[in-house]
């Protein structure tokens, strides 16, 4: 069935003739996810599917290599080492062995690279077996490059220019410690760059890795012409048709490695004469596991088996996270801080990684599949009128006209609080009720609210929040509070309540680039994305 629904392909044809052929497979965001793990599939909303998993990944990909006509090129779009409870607890080492296995050629990192701290992330960068592109990772004292910014690749006559580009807020949303001394907000100069490129190398594609999400994939495809593909991360659409920008080519593979990108093109006569893509479900019906990766995998996570499987939890229903507005898993992350805080309002952030958690018992390994660090909790006091600015900036985020101005995941996560906003008006004219409660916010009265800290950040912030008074930190750490909340609450039946509900969007909201499309009307189509319903 899942592979079935994302295996869909277009084709764009013209005139046939002699011509070179090419296939890029493209995987991104894949978090630290190791094993075969549950996905949700919006098209087919009664069921979750076992995908994924890097042993299954090789198998895919060394088939579809096979089975290429011409060279073929395999593309990493960054978010590799984080995301998963042997990511954290190795500190990505372990993920290192079994993605080389995949025998990627290129790629760019993602915002969640310097995760653990900035001498690991250049460590294990430098580890990678493929060649590690960006254009804008700069030492902030030197100005220099910590990696090149692009390479050339050629493969059976044909020469491609690969340029990477990461997240340009990577090093002012991270938490401050993961990228001290780093600087991700150098971009200017990039077309010129590429123009360049290709007047000295003269290659017969010119493609962009980025992950910089969706929405300023389209935006950098409809700016900087002079690239013939963009290969976009950071987001985790599921881009099932192409987005086409002009003759630019843009797609995104989805995340988790669940799916992967397989872009066939002929080129003919210096340009694209005609592509097909499609959109692959790494179902585990489908593609058997690599014994020599599977071995990686098992080797890197024995000394830690017993702890992976610790069950601390029971849920009647699955956790998703998929969902822009609200998420049944972000919920119970948020109703577990607030009772630890005895607070007014409990916050997390809206996350995009971590697979869903299948309704039975929830692991260690979940635990940290959800949250895949263990910061510690802070709690303070912020007046009404605070929380509404922030509110309003955080939606900014999400939701801006501009695609430069998105940032982060989604929108904080409540608890305790609800908010109706309306995504297609500008700031500050979005949030329209807040409520503490069943009251409404009041900007005179303080009110009490806990969140995790991030590592390096002044005390009067929390989950962004700045200006908080009387911080203090909440017994414990994230981890501990919730194996707390779930050894009383458990069995747990989290789900959507309308915590955070729009006057302008449908109820649930799977593709963020889809919503801005059509608020905003900005360049492409959005009827390529996942969406419920829709079958592709």
């Amino acid at each position: 069935m899942a592979v079935a629904l994302a295996a869909a392909s277009l084709s764009v044809l013209f005139p046939a003739g002699n011509a070179k052929q090419v296939r890029i497979l493209h995987i991104a965001d894949t978090h630290a996810q190791l094993d075969t793990h549950w996905e949700y599939l919006p098209e087919d909303p009664s069921h979750l599917h076992q995908m994924g998993g890097f042993a299954r990944i090789r198998t895919a990909l060394d088939e579809s290599r096979a089975q290429a006509a011409g060279a073929v090129f395999t593309v990493d779009g960054g978010d590799t080492v984080q995301g998963s409870a042997i990511g954290a607890w190795t500190k990505g080492e372990a993920v290192i062995a079994p993605f080389n296995a995949l025998h990627t050629d290129v790629g760019t990192p993602g915002n969640w690279e310097p995760v653990y701290g900035p001498d690991t992330f250049r460590k294990l960068m430098g580890e990678l077996s493929e060649k590690v592109i960006c254009y804008n990772f700069h030492e902030k004292a030197t100005g220099k490059r910590l990696f090149a910014p692009s390479v050339i690749l050629e493969r059976r006559g044909i020469r491609i220019a690969f340029v990477g580009l990461t997240d340009p807020t990577t090093t002012t949303r991270q938490a401050p410690a993961e990228v001290a001394g780093l600087d991700s907000t150098r971009i200017d100069g990039l077309r010129e760059y590429v123009r360049d490129l290709k007047k000295r190398e003269k290659p017969d594609l010119t493609v962009l890795i980025d992950h910089t999400g969706l929405a300023p994939s389209v935006k950098l495809a409809h700016n900087i012409p002079e690239f013939d593909i963009v290969l976009s991360g950071h987001t985790h659409e599921r881009v099932y048709k192409p987005i086409l920008i002009g003759k630019t080519i843009v797609v995104e593979p989805g995340s988790m490695g669940s799916f992967f990108g397989q872009l066939d093109l002929t080129l003919k006569n210096g340009n694209i004469d005609s592509y097909q893509y499609r959109l692959v479900g790494i179902d585990a019906a489908t593609y058997p596991e690599n014994p020599d990766v599977q071995a990686m995998i098992q080797k890197a996570e024995a000394p830690f088996s017993e702890r992976l499987r610790e069950v601390v939890g029971q849920t009647t229903a699955p956790l998703l996270r998929y969902d822009v507005l609200e998420s049944s898993m972000d919920n119970v992350i948020a109703d577990a801080v607030k009772e630890a805080g005895h607070a007014d309002i409990g916050l997390t952030n809206g996350f995009r990684f971590s697979p869903p958690v299948a309704a039975g018992p929830i692991t260690e390994a979940d635990l940290w599949n959800m949250l895949p660090f263990d910061a510690r909790l802070k709690s303070g006091k912020a007046s009404g009128r605070q929380i509404r600015a922030y509110l309003e900036h955080e939606m900014e985020l999400v939701f801006s006209r501009d695609p430069f101005g998105l940032s982060g995941g989604w929108g904080p996560r409540p608890s305790g609080m609800t908010i109706v906003f309306t995504a297609g008006v500008p700031p500050p004219q979005r949030i329209k009720d807040v409520r503490i409660g069943t009251a409404e916010l009041d900007p005179t009265r303080t009110y009490t609210i806990g969140g995790c800290e991030r590592e390096g950040e002044p005390m009067h912030i929390i989950c962004r929040l700045q200006g908080v008074e009387n911080p203090d930190y909440i017994p414990g750490t994230i981890h501990s509070v919730l194996k707390a909340y779930l050894s009383v609450h458990s069995p747990i039946t989290s789900k959507r309540e309308g915590r955070v509900r729009a006057t302008d969007l449908p109820p649930v909201v799977w593709s963020q680039y889809g919503v801005l499309q059509k608020l905003w009307n900005i360049p492409g189509d959005a009827e390529g994305v996942a969406v419920p319903g829709r079958v592709h």
